[in-house]
């Protein structure tokens, strides 16, 4: 099941699947982003799917490895664990529909986060679409000692995914 986004959210974030209890309006720490990648959605997928280059090109991530390292990089099911800003995590895919969907859960010391990546094709070009929303009082912590570093999180793995699909300049477009 999931939570609908509340009416004051712009109607792009209206497509993540916010799953129930971690959706904006009850999330402790969240946030959402877009940009637009000079690449086909398939293309951005691959790299989005292949943890491997995560801690070279999405900022956030220290390192990732994955349980099941099999091709072609995360899909339904895969588990998988990274640092995040130096966190350790456990996560597990939850929707994989590759050009279009990734999301997955993840659990660390006092926290919970879910992240989704939505991926619209632009004819040629591909709008991401990206929100993460976080629970427990790590998530809390984090959101009294830095408002804005949930934002500063979603900007950096638009960043990274921009410069690994298409060599850009990394710039993203707030959403």
């Amino acid at each position: 099941m999931f939570d609908a986004p509340g009416p004051d959210q712009p109607d792009g974030h209206r497509l993540l699947h916010w799953p129930i209890g971690y959706s904006p309006d009850f999330s402790d720490l969240w946030a959402v982003g877009e940009t637009d990648i000079g690449a086909p959605p398939e293309t951005v997928f691959a790299h989005l799917a292949d943890l491997c280059t995560w801690a070279r090109d999405a900022t956030p991530v220290d390192d990732g490895s994955m349980a099941d390292p099999k091709p072609p990089g995360l899909r339904s099911g895969s588990e998988f664990a990274y640092r995040l800003e130096g966190l350790r995590m456990r996560a597990r895919v939850g929707e994989c529909s590759p050009g279009s969907r990734l999301a997955w859960f993840a659990q660390g010391s006092d926290l919970g986060l879910y992240q989704e990546w939505l991926l619209l094709d632009l004819g040629g070009r591909t709008l991401v679409r990206t929100g993460i929303a976080a629970r427990g009082p790590a998530a809390i912590a984090r959101r009294e000692a830095d408002p804005a570093s949930a934002r500063r999180m979603v900007e950096g793995w638009l960043r990274g995914l921009e410069a690994q699909a298409s060599g850009g300049d990394g710039v993203v477009r707030k959403g």
